[in-house]
């Protein structure tokens, strides 16, 4: 297989996984609407602003994902054509400098879990029981989608030093 075609599975991974972390934020909007607008407790009002930042976050950052990701298409077309081996080089930097964010997601996962814990044991007050829950969802939420980025990012680093190879 010619190695742009992993380019381009790498990318349409991208855009698949886009357009989940964008329904994915769009639903959770949705659900703090209708925390807020059926909610008759104080626990159900409370998730509103959580589950609404947290949707707003993942809404962000799957609609950046599905405007970059075609552009890069065409981008990438250009430059492979121009240079292979140049183009190649410049994906496995670009892939090697992104690994670093898969730790930070670990480490913050890592963080908010013990938080939601703590906020539960220490306190019943509603407002904060909801950032909790919130930390915990996004924490959930974003080792899921980092679990199979990361996996996609390891199969297109080892074509990558093959076709270096």
């Amino acid at each position: 297989m010619d190695f742009f075609q992993n380019t381009i599975n790498w990318i349409k991974g991208e855009l698949f996984e886009a357009s989940l972390i964008l329904s994915f934020g769009l639903v959770t909007v949705l659900a703090a609407f209708l925390f807020w607008k059926f909610g008759t407790t104080p626990n159900a009002k409370a998730l509103f602003f959580p589950l609404l930042i947290c949707g707003l976050v993942y809404t962000t950052i799957g609609s950046g994902m599905r405007i970059s990701n075609p552009k890069r298409m065409t981008k990438y077309q250009h430059e492979y054509k121009v240079n292979r081996a140049a183009f190649i080089q410049a994906e496995k930097k670009r892939v090697e400098d992104f690994q670093y964010g898969y730790t930070i997601s670990k480490i913050v996962a890592s963080l908010f879990f013990p938080m939601t814990v703590l906020i539960f044991w220490l306190t019943k007050n509603p407002t904060w029981q909801g950032i909790g829950i919130g930390l915990a969802y996004f924490a959930l939420s974003g080792l899921v989608i980092d679990y199979f980025s990361q996996e996609r990012a390891d199969i297109y680093y080892k074509a990558i030093r093959q076709a270096l190879s």
